[in-house]
């Protein structure tokens, strides 16, 4: 499957644009308690090695994404949605 740059990352490997592609399994323990939809995110990130963090605010546009819990409350977790994370940050 091809990277967002275009170019063939191998298994675990970076590409061209840095980003590492990686297969996982959910391990999340249901039932998963509702909190809301998800309007917006605020994050600290640095878009390129050795550069300053900086804080990007995100709204979601299309499908809301929830937020949701585990029983305990004790990890949340964002599900559903429609957006995509990318180099450029989170788009959709």
């Amino acid at each position: 499957m091809a990277c967002a740059c275009g170019s063939q990352p191998r298994f675990g490997s970076p590409c061209a644009c840095h980003m590492t592609r990686r297969r996982f399994t959910r391990i999340v323990r249901l039932p998963l308690k509702p909190v809301g939809e998800l309007r917006g995110v605020i994050y600290r990130a640095s878009r390129a090695p050795g550069e300053a963090p900086k804080n990007y605010v995100h709204f979601f546009q299309r499908r809301l994404p929830m937020l949701v819990t585990n029983p305990t409350g004790t990890r949340l977790y964002i599900i559903g949605g429609q957006y995509h994370v990318t180099p450029r940050g989170i788009e959709g």
